[in-house]
Protein backbone atom coordinates (compact mmCIF):
# COMPACT_ATOMS: atom_id res chain seq x y z
CA UNK A 1 0.00 0.00 0.00
CA UNK A 2 1.16 3.03 -0.82
CA UNK A 3 1.49 6.26 1.04
CA UNK A 4 -1.37 8.18 -0.87
CA UNK A 5 -3.30 5.55 -0.04
CA UNK A 6 -2.30 4.97 3.51
CA UNK A 7 -3.01 8.55 3.76
CA UNK A 8 -6.60 8.64 2.41
CA UNK A 9 -7.27 5.41 4.21
CA UNK A 10 -6.29 7.85 7.28
CA UNK A 11 -8.45 10.60 6.13
CA UNK A 12 -12.00 8.25 5.69
CA UNK A 13 -11.48 6.43 9.17
CA UNK A 14 -11.18 10.14 10.74
CA UNK A 15 -13.69 11.56 8.98
CA UNK A 16 -15.97 8.26 10.14
CA UNK A 17 -14.47 8.79 13.54
CA UNK A 18 -15.98 12.48 13.39
CA UNK A 19 -19.44 11.36 12.27
CA UNK A 20 -19.77 8.90 14.39
CA UNK A 21 -18.63 11.42 17.68
CA UNK A 22 -20.98 14.32 16.17
CA UNK A 23 -23.62 11.80 15.74
CA UNK A 24 -23.25 10.68 19.66
CA UNK A 25 -22.65 14.35 20.71
CA UNK A 26 -26.12 14.96 18.78
CA UNK A 27 -27.69 11.06 20.73
CA UNK A 28 -26.38 12.66 23.71
CA UNK A 29 -27.63 16.16 23.32
CA UNK A 30 -31.23 14.71 21.84
CA UNK A 31 -31.81 12.74 24.91
CA UNK A 32 -30.84 15.55 27.58
CA UNK A 33 -33.61 17.55 25.70
CA UNK A 34 -35.90 14.43 25.97
CA UNK A 35 -34.95 14.57 29.54
CA UNK A 36 -35.65 18.18 29.71
CA UNK A 37 -38.70 18.55 28.14
CA UNK A 38 -39.79 15.16 30.18
CA UNK A 39 -39.16 17.43 33.16
CA UNK A 40 -40.61 19.70 31.29
CA UNK A 41 -43.72 18.01 31.00
CA UNK A 42 -43.65 17.28 34.82
CA UNK A 43 -43.31 20.65 36.00
CA UNK A 44 -45.92 21.84 33.85
CA UNK A 45 -48.91 19.52 35.00
CA UNK A 46 -47.25 20.18 38.68
CA UNK A 47 -48.13 23.75 38.05
CA UNK A 48 -44.32 24.89 39.01
CA UNK A 49 -44.18 27.61 36.27
CA UNK A 50 -40.99 28.97 37.40
CA UNK A 51 -39.59 25.57 37.09
CA UNK A 52 -41.00 25.10 33.42
CA UNK A 53 -39.34 28.64 32.81
CA UNK A 54 -36.40 27.85 33.80
CA UNK A 55 -36.22 24.53 32.11
CA UNK A 56 -37.67 25.77 28.60
CA UNK A 57 -34.90 28.80 28.88
CA UNK A 58 -32.42 25.66 28.30
CA UNK A 59 -34.14 24.24 25.29
CA UNK A 60 -33.60 27.31 23.66
CA UNK A 61 -35.56 30.65 22.34
CA UNK A 62 -38.24 29.05 20.41
CA UNK A 63 -39.33 26.34 23.13
CA UNK A 64 -39.24 29.10 25.50
CA UNK A 65 -41.25 31.61 23.91
CA UNK A 66 -43.82 28.35 23.17
CA UNK A 67 -43.99 27.47 26.84
CA UNK A 68 -44.00 30.92 28.08
CA UNK A 69 -46.97 31.43 25.72
CA UNK A 70 -48.50 28.26 27.35
CA UNK A 71 -47.48 28.60 30.82
CA UNK A 72 -49.18 32.72 30.50
CA UNK A 73 -52.19 31.15 28.81
CA UNK A 74 -52.67 28.40 31.61
CA UNK A 75 -52.64 31.09 34.13
CA UNK A 76 -54.96 33.56 32.51
CA UNK A 77 -57.14 30.28 32.49
CA UNK A 78 -56.54 29.20 35.80
CA UNK A 79 -57.49 32.99 37.05
CA UNK A 80 -61.01 32.75 34.91
CA UNK A 81 -61.37 29.54 36.65
CA UNK A 82 -61.07 30.81 40.36
CA UNK A 83 -63.00 33.91 39.31
CA UNK A 84 -66.23 32.06 38.09
CA UNK A 85 -65.71 29.71 41.18
CA UNK A 86 -65.63 32.69 43.78
CA UNK A 87 -68.51 33.81 41.75
CA UNK A 88 -70.44 30.57 41.89
CA UNK A 89 -69.80 30.36 45.38
CA UNK A 90 -70.61 33.59 46.47
CA UNK A 91 -74.17 32.87 44.52
CA UNK A 92 -74.56 29.59 46.26
CA UNK A 93 -74.12 31.49 49.61
CA UNK A 94 -76.53 34.16 48.84
CA UNK A 95 -78.84 31.34 47.79
CA UNK A 96 -78.15 29.47 50.73
CA UNK A 97 -79.18 32.47 52.96
CA UNK A 98 -82.64 33.07 51.69
CA UNK A 99 -85.90 32.31 53.24
CA UNK A 100 -87.42 31.51 50.47
CA UNK A 101 -86.39 28.09 48.42
CA UNK A 102 -84.82 27.85 45.67
CA UNK A 103 -84.74 24.51 43.14
CA UNK A 104 -82.24 24.10 40.04
CA UNK A 105 -82.35 21.81 37.58
CA UNK A 106 -80.66 20.81 34.46
CA UNK A 107 -82.06 20.69 30.63
CA UNK A 108 -83.08 17.11 31.37
CA UNK A 109 -84.88 17.83 34.63
CA UNK A 110 -82.54 16.71 37.35
CA UNK A 111 -81.96 18.49 40.09
CA UNK A 112 -78.57 20.52 40.59
CA UNK A 113 -79.16 23.10 43.47
CA UNK A 114 -81.31 22.80 46.47
CA UNK A 115 -80.80 25.75 48.95
CA UNK A 116 -81.05 25.24 53.07
CA UNK A 117 -84.70 26.39 52.65
CA UNK A 118 -85.74 24.41 50.25
CA UNK A 119 -84.13 21.15 52.15
CA UNK A 120 -86.23 22.28 55.10
CA UNK A 121 -89.92 23.18 52.86
CA UNK A 122 -89.41 19.11 51.49
CA UNK A 123 -87.30 17.68 54.26
CA UNK A 124 -84.95 15.92 52.88
CA UNK A 125 -80.98 15.69 52.75
CA UNK A 126 -79.57 17.13 49.39
CA UNK A 127 -77.52 13.83 49.22
CA UNK A 128 -80.63 11.93 48.78
CA UNK A 129 -82.26 14.14 45.96
CA UNK A 130 -79.11 15.79 44.17
CA UNK A 131 -79.07 14.47 40.55
CA UNK A 132 -82.15 13.10 41.13
CA UNK A 133 -85.34 13.74 38.81
CA UNK A 134 -87.65 16.13 40.07
CA UNK A 135 -90.21 14.40 40.04
CA UNK A 136 -89.05 11.56 41.66
CA UNK A 137 -87.11 13.68 44.17
CA UNK A 138 -89.88 16.29 44.90
CA UNK A 139 -93.11 14.80 44.35
CA UNK A 140 -95.20 17.72 43.29
CA UNK A 141 -96.77 17.87 40.21
CA UNK A 142 -96.98 21.62 40.20
CA UNK A 143 -93.79 22.26 40.41
CA UNK A 144 -92.63 19.39 37.83
CA UNK A 145 -94.85 20.75 34.98
CA UNK A 146 -93.96 24.44 36.08
CA UNK A 147 -90.39 23.40 35.19
CA UNK A 148 -91.20 21.20 32.52
CA UNK A 149 -92.83 24.24 30.76
CA UNK A 150 -90.44 26.31 31.34
CA UNK A 151 -87.58 24.28 29.64
CA UNK A 152 -90.02 23.20 26.68
CA UNK A 153 -91.12 27.23 25.99
CA UNK A 154 -88.47 28.84 27.64
CA UNK A 155 -90.69 31.48 29.19
CA UNK A 156 -91.22 32.45 33.00
CA UNK A 157 -93.94 31.62 35.09
CA UNK A 158 -95.70 32.22 38.38
CA UNK A 159 -98.81 30.48 40.25
CA UNK A 160 -99.91 29.67 44.35
CA UNK A 161 -100.31 25.95 44.56
CA UNK A 162 -100.18 23.65 47.56
CA UNK A 163 -97.60 21.31 48.63
CA UNK A 164 -99.09 17.67 50.24
CA UNK A 165 -95.58 16.38 51.17
CA UNK A 166 -94.48 16.43 53.64
CA UNK A 167 -97.11 18.63 55.24
CA UNK A 168 -100.18 20.73 53.25
CA UNK A 169 -98.21 24.30 52.63
CA UNK A 170 -99.52 26.93 50.34
CA UNK A 171 -96.48 28.74 48.15
CA UNK A 172 -95.76 31.03 45.42
CA UNK A 173 -94.07 29.09 42.57
CA UNK A 174 -91.92 31.61 40.32
CA UNK A 175 -90.33 29.56 37.53
CA UNK A 176 -87.68 30.53 34.82
CA UNK A 177 -85.49 29.47 32.60
CA UNK A 178 -81.58 29.56 32.65
CA UNK A 179 -79.29 30.51 29.83
CA UNK A 180 -75.68 30.23 29.04
CA UNK A 181 -73.60 33.15 28.19
CA UNK A 182 -74.06 32.24 24.23
CA UNK A 183 -77.52 32.17 25.14
CA UNK A 184 -78.47 28.22 25.34
CA UNK A 185 -80.95 26.93 27.67
CA UNK A 186 -79.35 24.69 30.38
CA UNK A 187 -82.24 24.32 32.72
CA UNK A 188 -84.65 25.79 35.12
CA UNK A 189 -84.89 27.67 38.65
CA UNK A 190 -87.82 27.72 40.61
CA UNK A 191 -88.12 29.96 43.90
CA UNK A 192 -90.87 28.95 46.35
CA UNK A 193 -92.22 31.80 48.94
CA UNK A 194 -93.98 30.06 51.66
CA UNK A 195 -97.46 31.51 51.87
CA UNK A 196 -99.07 29.02 54.91
CA UNK A 197 -98.22 31.08 58.26
CA UNK A 198 -99.04 34.33 55.99
CA UNK A 199 -102.27 32.90 55.16
CA UNK A 200 -103.25 31.54 58.79
CA UNK A 201 -102.84 35.17 59.56
CA UNK A 202 -104.89 36.37 56.99
CA UNK A 203 -107.45 34.14 57.74
CA UNK A 204 -106.94 35.25 61.67
CA UNK A 205 -107.24 38.73 60.82
CA UNK A 206 -110.47 38.43 58.89
CA UNK A 207 -111.84 36.42 61.64
CA UNK A 208 -110.55 38.89 64.21
CA UNK A 209 -112.19 41.78 62.30
CA UNK A 210 -115.05 39.98 61.81
CA UNK A 211 -115.34 38.87 65.91
CA UNK A 212 -114.60 42.39 66.67
CA UNK A 213 -117.45 43.96 64.78
CA UNK A 214 -120.15 41.71 65.71
CA UNK A 215 -119.15 42.18 69.79
CA UNK A 216 -118.70 45.59 69.40
CA UNK A 217 -122.09 45.82 67.29
CA UNK A 218 -124.25 43.88 69.38
CA UNK A 219 -123.69 46.38 72.58
CA UNK A 220 -123.69 49.80 70.71
CA UNK A 221 -127.23 48.20 69.16
CA UNK A 222 -128.40 47.68 72.52
CA UNK A 223 -127.22 50.91 73.67
CA UNK A 224 -128.46 52.85 70.78
CA UNK A 225 -132.20 51.32 71.04
CA UNK A 226 -132.34 51.86 75.10
CA UNK A 227 -131.69 55.40 74.44
CA UNK A 228 -134.10 55.53 71.61
CA UNK A 229 -137.03 54.19 73.55
CA UNK A 230 -136.01 56.64 76.32
CA UNK A 231 -135.96 60.09 74.09
CA UNK A 232 -139.82 58.69 73.49
CA UNK A 233 -140.97 58.67 76.91
CA UNK A 234 -138.53 61.34 78.62
CA UNK A 235 -141.51 61.82 81.69
CA UNK A 236 -141.94 58.37 82.00
CA UNK A 237 -139.62 57.99 84.91
CA UNK A 238 -141.03 54.03 85.56
CA UNK A 239 -139.51 53.42 81.80
CA UNK A 240 -136.50 54.71 82.66
CA UNK A 241 -135.69 53.23 85.75
CA UNK A 242 -136.31 50.07 84.23
CA UNK A 243 -134.25 50.48 80.91
CA UNK A 244 -131.29 52.24 82.64
CA UNK A 245 -129.70 49.60 84.16
CA UNK A 246 -129.30 47.52 80.89
CA UNK A 247 -127.96 50.65 79.50
CA UNK A 248 -125.40 50.93 81.71
CA UNK A 249 -124.57 46.97 81.32
CA UNK A 250 -124.10 47.23 77.57
CA UNK A 251 -122.03 50.94 78.15
CA UNK A 252 -119.83 48.59 81.00
CA UNK A 253 -119.83 45.62 78.75
CA UNK A 254 -118.32 47.84 75.62
CA UNK A 255 -115.69 49.40 77.82
CA UNK A 256 -114.80 45.89 79.15
CA UNK A 257 -114.39 44.93 75.04
CA UNK A 258 -112.35 47.93 74.28
CA UNK A 259 -110.08 47.25 77.48
CA UNK A 260 -109.48 44.03 76.29
CA UNK A 261 -108.55 44.67 72.97
CA UNK A 262 -106.29 47.38 74.20
CA UNK A 263 -104.47 44.55 76.66
CA UNK A 264 -104.43 42.20 73.86
CA UNK A 265 -102.47 44.78 71.73
CA UNK A 266 -100.50 45.74 74.20
CA UNK A 267 -99.68 41.65 74.52
CA UNK A 268 -98.92 41.21 71.28
CA UNK A 269 -96.07 43.82 71.11
CA UNK A 270 -97.78 46.53 69.88
CA UNK A 271 -96.60 48.63 72.97
CA UNK A 272 -93.04 46.96 74.30
CA UNK A 273 -93.44 46.03 78.27
CA UNK A 274 -91.13 47.25 80.47
CA UNK A 275 -89.65 44.00 82.06
CA UNK A 276 -88.05 44.71 86.17
CA UNK A 277 -87.71 42.15 89.01
CA UNK A 278 -91.22 41.50 89.96
CA UNK A 279 -92.13 39.42 92.94
CA UNK A 280 -95.01 36.86 92.18
CA UNK A 281 -96.48 36.35 95.51
CA UNK A 282 -97.34 39.77 95.48
CA UNK A 283 -98.61 39.66 92.32
CA UNK A 284 -101.23 37.19 93.05
CA UNK A 285 -102.17 38.30 96.46
CA UNK A 286 -102.81 41.79 94.45
CA UNK A 287 -104.93 40.07 92.91
CA UNK A 288 -106.61 37.62 94.86
CA UNK A 289 -107.48 41.41 97.21
CA UNK A 290 -108.96 42.71 94.15
CA UNK A 291 -111.35 39.78 93.29
CA UNK A 292 -112.49 38.86 97.57
CA UNK A 293 -115.51 40.39 97.24
CA UNK A 294 -116.66 38.69 94.33
CA UNK A 295 -116.18 35.20 95.35
CA UNK A 296 -117.81 36.13 97.85
CA UNK A 297 -120.91 37.04 97.12
CA UNK A 298 -120.86 34.31 94.55
CA UNK A 299 -120.10 31.77 97.58
CA UNK A 300 -116.81 30.52 96.29
CA UNK A 301 -113.81 30.08 98.71
CA UNK A 302 -110.63 31.02 97.33
CA UNK A 303 -107.78 28.61 98.61
CA UNK A 304 -104.10 30.69 98.28
CA UNK A 305 -100.95 28.23 98.70
CA UNK A 306 -97.49 29.20 98.84
CA UNK A 307 -94.22 29.50 100.04
CA UNK A 308 -92.92 32.44 102.62
CA UNK A 309 -91.03 33.69 99.64
CA UNK A 310 -92.28 32.86 96.47
CA UNK A 311 -90.45 32.99 93.34
CA UNK A 312 -89.02 36.31 91.50
CA UNK A 313 -89.09 36.73 87.56
CA UNK A 314 -88.26 39.10 85.37
CA UNK A 315 -91.16 40.71 83.50
CA UNK A 316 -93.59 43.71 83.76
CA UNK A 317 -96.12 43.69 86.75
CA UNK A 318 -99.01 44.53 85.37
CA UNK A 319 -98.79 42.24 82.57
CA UNK A 320 -98.43 39.46 85.08
CA UNK A 321 -101.25 40.96 87.55
CA UNK A 322 -103.45 40.74 83.89
CA UNK A 323 -102.35 37.08 83.64
CA UNK A 324 -103.41 36.18 87.30
CA UNK A 325 -106.30 38.26 87.36
CA UNK A 326 -108.12 36.68 84.06
CA UNK A 327 -107.57 33.62 85.41
CA UNK A 328 -108.64 33.90 88.55
CA UNK A 329 -111.84 35.91 87.52
CA UNK A 330 -112.67 32.90 85.29
CA UNK A 331 -112.38 30.50 87.43
CA UNK A 332 -114.48 32.75 89.65
CA UNK A 333 -117.00 32.87 86.93
CA UNK A 334 -117.53 29.45 86.02
CA UNK A 335 -118.01 28.06 89.35
CA UNK A 336 -120.79 27.70 91.02
CA UNK A 337 -121.64 28.97 94.77
CA UNK A 338 -119.92 26.84 97.23
CA UNK A 339 -117.21 25.95 95.08
CA UNK A 340 -113.61 26.67 95.79
CA UNK A 341 -110.63 27.69 93.45
CA UNK A 342 -107.10 27.22 94.61
CA UNK A 343 -104.47 29.44 93.42
CA UNK A 344 -100.68 27.46 93.96
CA UNK A 345 -97.49 29.26 93.55
CA UNK A 346 -94.17 27.21 93.73
CA UNK A 347 -90.45 27.43 92.39
CA UNK A 348 -89.54 24.65 89.98
CA UNK A 349 -86.34 23.58 88.49
CA UNK A 350 -86.82 23.14 84.69
CA UNK A 351 -85.19 19.95 83.25
CA UNK A 352 -84.30 18.59 79.88
CA UNK A 353 -83.09 15.06 79.10
CA UNK A 354 -83.62 14.57 82.30
CA UNK A 355 -80.56 17.58 83.41
CA UNK A 356 -81.47 20.61 85.37
CA UNK A 357 -81.23 23.73 83.70
CA UNK A 358 -79.28 26.70 85.39
CA UNK A 359 -82.24 29.20 85.70
CA UNK A 360 -85.55 27.77 88.10
CA UNK A 361 -88.79 28.54 86.55
CA UNK A 362 -91.77 30.26 88.65
CA UNK A 363 -94.81 27.97 88.57
CA UNK A 364 -98.51 29.36 88.90
CA UNK A 365 -101.72 26.84 88.98
CA UNK A 366 -105.44 28.72 89.17
CA UNK A 367 -107.87 25.06 90.17
CA UNK A 368 -111.63 25.16 90.18
CA UNK A 369 -114.58 22.77 91.13
CA UNK A 370 -116.20 24.42 87.80
CA UNK A 371 -118.07 23.39 85.24
CA UNK A 372 -115.45 21.90 83.29
CA UNK A 373 -114.18 22.20 79.38
CA UNK A 374 -114.86 19.70 76.75
CA UNK A 375 -111.77 18.31 75.54
CA UNK A 376 -112.91 18.74 72.05
CA UNK A 377 -112.96 22.80 73.10
CA UNK A 378 -109.48 22.84 74.35
CA UNK A 379 -107.01 23.32 71.83
CA UNK A 380 -109.11 26.45 70.94
CA UNK A 381 -109.56 28.07 74.43
CA UNK A 382 -106.86 30.68 73.86
CA UNK A 383 -108.21 31.79 70.43
CA UNK A 384 -109.59 35.26 70.38
CA UNK A 385 -113.32 35.59 70.91
CA UNK A 386 -113.44 31.80 71.41
CA UNK A 387 -116.40 30.83 74.00
CA UNK A 388 -117.12 27.41 74.71
CA UNK A 389 -120.49 28.93 76.19
CA UNK A 390 -121.07 31.97 74.47
CA UNK A 391 -124.42 32.52 76.21
CA UNK A 392 -123.17 32.18 80.13
CA UNK A 393 -119.73 34.09 78.94
CA UNK A 394 -121.59 36.88 77.94
CA UNK A 395 -123.85 37.13 80.90
CA UNK A 396 -120.68 36.60 82.92
CA UNK A 397 -119.42 39.78 81.17
CA UNK A 398 -116.80 37.84 79.71
CA UNK A 399 -115.22 39.76 76.48
CA UNK A 400 -113.99 36.40 74.90
CA UNK A 401 -110.15 37.68 75.00
CA UNK A 402 -109.09 37.01 78.58
CA UNK A 403 -107.24 33.58 78.02
CA UNK A 404 -105.83 34.72 74.60
CA UNK A 405 -104.13 37.61 76.42
CA UNK A 406 -102.93 35.32 79.13
CA UNK A 407 -101.22 33.47 76.28
CA UNK A 408 -99.75 36.33 74.60
CA UNK A 409 -98.89 37.76 78.10
CA UNK A 410 -97.15 34.64 79.28
CA UNK A 411 -95.44 34.44 76.13
CA UNK A 412 -94.05 37.74 75.54
CA UNK A 413 -92.32 36.09 79.06
CA UNK A 414 -90.70 33.33 77.54
CA UNK A 415 -93.06 30.85 79.40
CA UNK A 416 -96.12 28.69 78.61
CA UNK A 417 -99.72 28.06 79.54
CA UNK A 418 -101.21 24.75 79.22
CA UNK A 419 -104.92 23.75 80.83
CA UNK A 420 -106.13 20.41 82.24
CA UNK A 421 -109.94 19.58 82.41
CA UNK A 422 -112.62 17.32 83.50
CA UNK A 423 -116.72 17.94 82.79
CA UNK A 424 -118.36 18.51 85.90
CA UNK A 425 -115.30 18.66 87.97
CA UNK A 426 -113.17 21.42 87.33
CA UNK A 427 -110.65 23.28 85.42
CA UNK A 428 -106.48 23.80 86.28
CA UNK A 429 -104.66 26.49 84.05
CA UNK A 430 -100.87 26.50 84.81
CA UNK A 431 -98.40 28.88 84.32
CA UNK A 432 -94.86 28.49 83.97
CA UNK A 433 -92.17 31.70 83.48
CA UNK A 434 -88.46 31.64 83.78
CA UNK A 435 -87.39 32.58 86.92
Amino acid sequence: MNLASLFALNFWFFLLLVCIVIWSIRAYEARLREEARRDLATAFASRSDEAALEIAHKLGPDEEVLWRRLITARAATRESEIEEGRARRDLEDVLASLQDAVLVVDGHGRLRFLNAAALRLFDVRIESVLGANLIEALPSFGIDAAMRSALRDGKSSSQEIHLYAPKLREVFLRVAPVFSGAGTEVGAVAILQDLTELRRLERVRRDFVANASHELRTPVANIRATAETMLHAPEDAELIARFLPPLINEAERLSRLVTDLLDLARAEGVEEMPFSRVEMQGVVESVINGLTDKATRRGIEINWQTNETGPVVSGDRAGLEQVAFNLLDNAISYSPSGGKVTLKLTQVQDTAAGEPKAHPVAVLEVSDTGIGIPQADLPRIFERFYRVDKARSRAEGGTGLGLAIVKHIVETHSGHVEVESTIGQGTTFRVEIPA
